[in-house]
């Protein structure tokens, strides 16, 4: 294996390359490859960290660098810089190739005087490589709130020191964008690689109906081009066989919020996947006719004891047809910081807990699950009784950092009460014991 600068006679090899390792990863197909061929002329780009790893005469990996800048609070710029993307081929990923790359290319990027990096990715592939959250340096993402800690912008100081005690927000460079900025030349692009399938498939960036704003979760959600293909962009209730069904109601970004709940509402529970927490996708059609309860959950919460009170409902109700399904979040005052592994076997010797366990998500926000933008929309607000509830649940929205909307999810352990038909009933407070909720779940039983 050895790694060495990419040559002009390597761009449509490493391109292939790049679109293979990325294809249906955060989106169906990908734009990776068209961002790189577009780089390469950028005044950003940086040819001198423009890496190719090989083996045996073939090209298994690549990374480039771009230049960056953060906005300091008087509005002037400070010099940074970004990379990516980073491409491992398919058959050579979770070899150990990738942070060999990365590894690599860091080095060569400190010995040139490059002082700070910041990207978007997996905290827990990265942290290998020297990075951590961007906010404990006190550097912001653009469109997010400044005490917003958001789990996937990543920073490292390659030469200490470098940042000192600034704070800034960083915005990623235009390039990186080059497919949404120009759709019909990375169609054109695109179209000149072998023929590959696109699908939604779960861990990949929330997908969006276009015009109305429901969740796309799998491919039968979409609509069709008069060809006959899938339509990544608007769902089946908006757009058939190449026309849509209504006018369009996207204005200036904005969403016709009564059209989008009609829509959201014409989604059921039962047309949502997600991963349990051993990874695999679990589809909840299985649940159909049963009484079902989705919690947000953690593990380090004042409300985590709440784990023996659903418990023992399901131990009580799960012959009847009672159905449990908590996913861990660390949303709320990082109280969930575990792995999925970690938070099974927190929750199995602490609490005993045998129902349904899924693997971590976020709740609120632009990266929130699916399925929860559906209960959001579908049950707004929560029922809470009583003085000392009521304080609490004033004190849980001031602490609530992620979040932005009335029907955002204030804290850890709100629930939610979904009936036989698939309706959704009822949304409980965080305070709401499980024991409170019995008599409500008898009444469907």
């Amino acid at each position: 294996m050895s790694i060495r600068l990419e040559q002009p006679q390597d761009w449509r090899e490493v391109e292939n390359l790049t679109r293979e390792a990325f294809w249906n990863v955060y989106r169906p197909g990908c734009q990776e490859h068209f961002v790189l061929n577009q780089y390469r002329s950028n005044p950003a780009f940086i040819p001198e960290l423009d890496f190719v790893m090989e083996e045996d005469g073939r090209i298994i990996g690549h990374i480039m660098f771009s230049k960056a800048e953060i906005t300091l609070a008087d509005g002037t710029s400070f010099p940074s810089w970004t990379f990516g993307p980073v491409s491992i081929h398919p058959d050579c990923k979770r070899k150990g190739y990738g942070l060999k790359l990365l590894r690599y290319a860091l080095e060569k990027a400190k010995e040139m005087g490059i002082g700070l990096l910041q990207m978007e990715g997996n905290i827990e592939f990265y942290r290998h490589a020297g990075f951590d959250l961007a906010s404990k340096l006190r550097i912001h993402y653009h469109g997010e709130p400044a005490d917003a800690e958001v789990p996937y912008f990543l920073a490292q100081e390659l030469i200490p020191g470098y940042w000192g005690d600034r704070e800034g927000t960083y915005c990623p460079p235009a390039g990186y964008f080059a497919a949404d900025a120009q759709p019909e030349a990375f169609a054109a692009y695109d179209a000149g690689f072998p023929p590959k399938e696109k699908h939604l498939a779960p861990g990949q960036l929330p997908q969006f109906c276009q015009s109305c704003g429901m969740p796309l979760t799998k491919d039968e959600d979409c609509g069709h081009d008069a060809d006959g293909s899938i339509n990544f962009d608007y769902c089946q209730y908006c757009y058939q066989d190449g026309k849509f069904l209504q006018d369009c109601t996207m204005n200036a970004g904005k969403m016709n919020e009564s059209v989008q709940h009609k829509k959201i509402n014409m989604a059921k529970i039962y047309d949502f996947k997600a991963l349990n927490n051993k990874g695999a996708e679990m589809d909840f059609a299985q649940y159909e006719g049963k009484v079902l309860m989705i919690v947000n959950t953690a593990s380090k919460c004042g409300f985590t004891p709440q784990y023996d009170g659903l418990e023992a409902l399901y131990q009580k109700y799960k012959d009847q047809g009672l159905v449990i399904v908590g996913f861990p979040c660390d949303q709320f005052a990082h109280q969930e910081p575990g792995t999925d592994e970690e938070i099974a076997e927190f929750c199995r010797i602490n609490h005993g807990v045998t129902f349904q366990l899924m693997a971590k998500v976020d709740v609120n926000g632009a990266n929130a699950e699916p399925i929860f933008e559906y209960l959001k929309a579908q049950a707004p607000t929560e029922e809470y009784k009583g003085l000392k509830a009521k304080a609490t649940h004033t004190m849980l929205k001031g602490l609530s950092k992620s979040v932005e909307k009335d029907s955002d999810i204030l804290w850890n352990f709100t629930k939610f009460l979904i009936c036989r038909d698939g309706s959704v009933v009822k949304r409980y407070a965080p305070t709401t014991e499980p024991k409170d909720i019995e008599q409500d779940i008898n009444s469907m039983l």
